[in-house]
């Protein structure tokens, strides 16, 4: 079966500004959540407790999925900015860690976060 014009991720337009903010926004009370849920009896109450699981949560789900759930929740997905395809295991860790450095904040004169241009990836809208 073909892929139609719409599905090839070449042709999906970037995800846009707010629906990232949305899905980090997901991404960081599902964190929080599951921190609480876990401190102190699993992972140690710290100030990074919250940090840790949303690094953990983000890349694992992103590296698996293409998104993480707040990204799958609003429809949006992560791709290699050449092949539309996965961006891989390296690729994936070095831009979850971009994030938890909060490099998301700044673009280039573009408007492209530093964390996509570092990675060389995309976010698409798949919806």
């Amino acid at each position: 079966m073909r892929m139609s014009t719409l599905q090839n991720p070449a042709n999906l337009p970037e995800a846009t500004l707010g629906k990232r903010f949305i899905a980090i926004c997901i991404d960081w009370a599902i964190a929080w959540s599951i921190s609480t849920l876990l401190t102190p009896n699993v992972i140690p109450e710290s100030s990074v407790s919250t940090l840790l699981v949303f690094f953990l949560e983000v890349f694992f789900v992103t590296y698996f999925l293409q998104s993480s759930m707040g990204q799958f929740l609003v429809g949006i997905k992560v791709v290699d900015k050449e092949t539309h395809g996965r961006i891989g295991f390296k690729r994936t860790l070095i831009r979850t860690m971009l994030i938890v450095l909060v490099l998301p904040a700044i673009f280039t004169k573009d408007l492209e976060p530093y964390h996509n241009v570092l990675t060389y990836s995309r976010v698409v809208s798949i919806n």
